[in-house]
């Protein structure tokens, strides 16, 4: 008996030698391994989109830590849906996808912007820096830019996540202006430094004054802008760079501006064609709904720019209207415009935006209503919309408060559709 127990206890040391390291490896790295996977096998099966791969998974569980996990307790109390990719990670999934095929390594008309629990894009409508014409002589004269706008319009301009103007003047030291052309304006390089003091990140260049001193000018300005690394849409070298959209990640969302015109009655400013240099025209609607459309599969938010409707009026013209609604059917969730020198009404149609003209914000020497357009964007991508009244006067643009604010409003909405702005500036359905 003595001697069967001694050959056996090695063999039973032995085993449970054995076993205790299974089970620290098994407590381990193997374990870890086992659950990761488990996840990923887990997530790629409960998402009901064969354009999903299980290596896109796995690059987001490598890139955002815990965000894979996140979105397995997501998936076990619900569907599937696209916005839980913001959920767990602050980027919608059309963001994700282009950081993982690395689709903005080789592009220079993107910005990614910080993202915040509530980011704000602001709109204004006519700009002139033009040294031959008010407001540049005024910023020289008054000391700078306090001359020419309050603080509390420059507060929210540079205090918004985004900030677009309509730049409505050429750029050069050349050129000759436009024979009968009433008007022409032409700014020095060196102005453009104004746009920065103002907190502008985008311009729209689609309209009726930056032709005004030729080819020669306009080439002249396309690079100014470039030197001065300020945004710009709607003009170009040739119609592929004119219809170039500008895109933002703003609060984790794609979003792409473009910017075109049908402002002119006799028109002096050239469209853009494959070999020439000009704007982006739209006076057929056609080329911009389907550059719209196009944009609308590849963006979480889509916004035209267009300068137009009549000068100097508040009514809309029906091929404004029928226009703008077009490019809303197309898929555009919101279109800004401006160019009648003045405000016009706003509509939410298929409950989204259009502002038909933000007018004049900063253009000449005429006491003349405008206003900033705004919207602010939520963390869950939802959205509101506001006109926060102003007045240019004596070259000079200052917010409007009081009695003289809600007069501005109410004007507005006797020019609205199916919109009204409350006293908080908001725009509501009527």
């Amino acid at each position: 008996m003595r001697k069967v127990k001694l050959k056996k206890l090695p063999i039973f040391i032995l085993f449970i030698l054995l076993l205790v390291i299974v089970i620290i490896i098994h407590n381990n790295y193997p374990r870890n391994t086992r659950i990761k996977v488990s996840v990923i096998d887990d997530v790629y099966n409960k998402i009901d989109d064969k354009n999903i791969s299980k290596e896109f998974i796995e690059w987001v569980n490598k890139k955002y830590k815990n965000s894979i996990s996140e979105m397995d307790i997501l998936l076990s109390g619900k569907k599937y849906d696209v916005s839980m990719w913001h959920d767990v990670t602050g980027y919608s999934y059309i963001v994700l996808n282009d950081f993982y095929n690395n689709k903005y390594d080789d592009i220079d008309n993107v910005k990614v912007i910080k993202s915040k629990n509530v980011s704000t894009l602001s709109f204004v409508g006519d700009v002139s820096l033009a040294d031959n014409w008010f407001i540049a002589p005024k910023y020289d004269e008054r000391g700078g830019i306090g001359g020419v706008l309050s603080d509390d319009v420059l507060k929210i301009m540079r205090d918004s996540d985004l900030m677009v103007a309509n730049s409505e003047f050429t750029v050069s030291r050349r050129g000759e202006s436009l024979p009968n052309k009433l008007y022409t304006f032409r700014a020095m390089p060196e102005r453009l430094s104004i746009y920065s003091e103002m907190g502008v990140d985008l311009v729209t260049l689609a309209n009726n004054h930056v032709y005004d001193y030729g080819k020669d000018a306009f080439l002249d300005m396309l690079d100014s802008f470039n030197e001065y690394k300020i945004p710009h849409i709607g003009a170009g070298h040739d119609i592929e760079e004119a219809k170039m959209p500008y895109y933002f990640i703003i609060g984790g969302y794609k979003f792409a501006f473009v910017s075109a015109t049908r402002a002119e009655k006799y028109i002096m400013t050239p469209g853009a064609t494959d070999n020439s240099e000009g704007v982006f025209r739209c006076y057929d609607p056609t080329e911009m709904i389907n550059l719209i459309k196009e944009l609308r599969d590849e963006c979480d938010i889509v916004i035209p720019i267009i300068h137009f409707g009549k000068e100097d009026s508040h009514k809309l013209e029906e091929e404004q209207v029928s226009s703008a609604r077009s490019y809303i059917d197309a898929g555009a969730d919101c279109v800004v415009g401006h160019h009648a020198h003045t405000l016009q009404g706003v509509e939410l149609y298929n409950n989204k935006p259009i502002i038909y003209n933000l007018g004049n914000f900063l253009f000449n020497d005429l006491e003349v209503d405008t206003a900033i357009f705004q919207i602010e964007l939520k963390n869950d991508g939802s959205m509101k919309f506001y006109m926060i009244p102003a007045i240019q006067k004596d070259c000079k643009t200052s917010l409007l408060n009081g009695s003289e604010k809600q007069r501005v409003i109410d004007d507005i909405n006797s020019w609205s559709i199916n919109a009204f702005i409350n006293s908080n500036g908001e725009i509501l359905s009527k």
